[in-house]
């Protein structure tokens, strides 16, 4: 996990720092903000219990490659604050109260410019940073398959806000607990991106 970790960071970072070098038209920065609604999943039920899920909220910063007018490479790095839980009949246990999620996604836009559907897809490491005490449940980090769609809309010729639906397939076992087995933590989000030209 620790080396899946490291190969997204230095991807992000070769990201950003090849696109610092290329022409500003073709690299956007930004910032995004929305809500979320957790999805978990409790593939084994022996233990009695069950998952609750509730409405977070997610903030992040962005930004964008553009490899072609149409194709994109846009790196983000996100915090989501969930609300899931795990009653086991007597407590309620806190599933990854925050993450701090390192996305990839590749973006196609259908119009080369102007107002324009988008769908997005690509790898997600999500990092636990939740409160590490009784009352949260041992969880370690996640892959995650993201998909999406969106809607660019241009605001004069250097802004872009972009409303986003998008939803995270967990891929891996997230527990450590040993009061369950197998728990999958997926969410579906929707996202305002704010983004434009940096100044280089």
């Amino acid at each position: 996990m620790k080396r899946v970790i490291l190969f997204t960071a230095a991807f992000l970072i070769t990201g950003i720092a090849s696109a610092q070098k290329s022409d500003k038209k073709r690299f956007t920065t930004g910032f995004n903000l929305g809500v979320n609604h957790a999805n978990v999943f409790l593939q084994d039920n022996s233990s009695g219990g069950y998952v609750q899920n509730g409405l977070g909220f997610r903030m992040g910063l962005i930004s964008s490659l553009a490899l072609t007018q149409r194709i994109s490479f846009d790196p983000k790095a996100e915090l989501s604050f969930n609300t899931s839980s795990f009653w086991d009949g007597t407590q309620e246990f806190a599933i990854n109260p925050v993450d701090l999620e390192f996305m990839t996604h590749i973006k196609v836009k259908t119009k080369k410019r102007g107002f324009s559907p988008y769908f997005i897809a690509g790898p997600n490491v999500k990092i636990p940073l939740g409160r590490n005490d009784v009352l949260t449940l041992p969880t370690r980090q996640d892959v995650a398959l993201d998909i999406g769609i969106g809607l660019d809309v241009p605001f004069g010729k250097k802004i872009r806000v972009s409303p986003e639906l998008r939803y995270s397939i967990g891929l891996m076992n997230i527990t450590q607990s040993s009061t369950i087995s197998d728990l999958k933590f997926h969410n579906i989000s929707l996202i305002l991106n704010f983004s434009g030209r940096p100044r280089l």
